[in-house]
């Protein structure tokens, strides 16, 4: 688990609007460096690279880029609304973090906002004689980043918003999350025992209505031991609280505590993937649903769901042992994953609406004989539980 400042910053830096300011701030730099290093140019450079060419290709990048940024933007835009209507609107949080399209259009941007700053330096006369021959070389550079930014564009908009795209992303983030809390069930805390939480604690009560969505673990543990107090959060990642309602405990009366609970505990209108697989399987799970009603009548994507939901579930290499668990963060206690929940919410809903599909019939028992031999005996014994009830054996 990297530690939560990094965390943050991760988070803080796959926001679209953050990448452009940082290619906008880049081409800016870019610009104060030529005329930087035009004083290092020696003076036999001077009019090797004529103003027009330079000129040119200013244009050129200028007029192109805008247009480009707005296409792709539209293209984006697009691409979001197609996932939301066509496999589940929960998937659109995915495409929110797709940092190859991000990357695209702050380079687009970033080289807008390039060129038209080094127009307006030219026609202010900044850029004279050798200096012309710097940001002739910058400008090259500028294009080759346009080039390979292109490139990548039509490479990635070759599967953007589809189905299979879509649904691998989620796999993906989900089998991330499900390793992670294969090995760190109570997220590298001790599990909660509402048995052993002191009736003297005092209530931490969640300042806003919404999903729990992530944890902070090392800064909670940091106030804990600075506070000298133990932390009992009695909110799993993925459980809803309304404002008001007590989201954890701490034995101390210290409001400096009892704050720090709240900011590092991060409360959202949306679930998050990065700590809850369930939730990642409850996705592919929704778009397995919504394939199977009688408007969309796709058991293809249904069965595939399904093969991913157990791709998910058998292929993580960590086996979970909550009895032996690792303690990174000794003064947390933290609710245990719930391994039943990670076969019973996925499957539950499929369940409702297959309809005893033929097609289905074999991908089914193939779903829970695989996952009834799961090394989890949670998990084991959830796909057991539903198979029994499904089939009647």
């Amino acid at each position: 688990m990297l530690p939560s400042l990094l965390r943050k910053m991760h988070e803080f830096s796959r926001r679209l609007v953050i990448r452009v300011m940082l290619i906008a701030l880049l081409a800016v730099l870019a610009v104060g460096l030529a005329k930087l290093l035009s004083g290092l140019i020696p003076a036999e450079w001077d009019g090797m690279v004529g103003k027009d060419a330079v000129d040119h290709i200013l244009s050129i990048i200028a007029n192109s880029m805008l247009t480009v940024t707005t296409f792709s933007l539209t293209v984006m835009a697009a691409a979001h609304r197609n996932v939301s209507s066509q496999w589940t609107p929960r998937a659109h949080q995915m495409l929110l973090q797709d940092t190859t399209t991000h990357t695209v259009l702050a380079t687009f941007v970033g080289a807008y906002l390039y060129a038209l700053l080094a127009i307006i330096l030219r026609d202010t006369g900044i850029f004279v004689h050798q200096g012309l021959a710097v940001l002739f070389g910058m400008t090259l550079l500028v294009v080759a980043m346009i080039v390979v930014a292109i490139i990548r564009w039509i490479s990635h908009l070759e599967m953007l918003g589809s189905l299979i795209e879509t649904s691998q992303r989620i796999e993906d983030q989900t089998a991330e999350a499900y390793e992670m809390r294969a090995k760190f069930p109570a997220l590298g805390a001790r599990i909660l025992d509402l048995a052993q939480v002191p009736d003297s604690a005092s209530d931490v009560r969640a300042h806003q209505t919404g999903y729990v969505q992530k944890i902070y673990q090392d800064l909670l543990q940091d106030a804990a031991e600075e506070a000298d107090a133990r932390i009992w959060l009695l909110r799993p990642v993925g459980g809803f609280v309304h404002k008001g309602q007590v989201l954890a405990r701490v034995d101390s009366t210290d409001d400096d505590l009892i704050e720090t609970v709240r900011r590092n505990v991060a409360i959202g209108t949306l679930r998050n993937f990065e700590q809850d697989p369930i939730f990642g399987l409850i996705c592919l799970s929704e778009i397995a649903v919504r394939a199977l009603s009688p408007g969309v009548n796709d058991p293809g994507t249904a069965i595939d769901m399904m093969r991913r939901i157990t791709r998910v579930l058998m292929d993580v290499n960590v086996e979970i042992d909550s009895s032996g668990h690792e303690v990174l963060h000794d003064r947390l206690f933290v609710p245990a994953l719930d391994r039943a929940a990670l076969v019973l919410r996925p499957m539950e809903p499929i369940l409702v609406d297959w309809n005893h599909r033929p097609e289905m019939q074999e991908p089914m028992h193939q779903t829970f004989d695989a996952l009834s031999q799961h090394y989890d005996p949670e998990v084991a014994g959830a796909a057991r539980k539903l198979r029994a009830e499904t089939f009647n054996d």
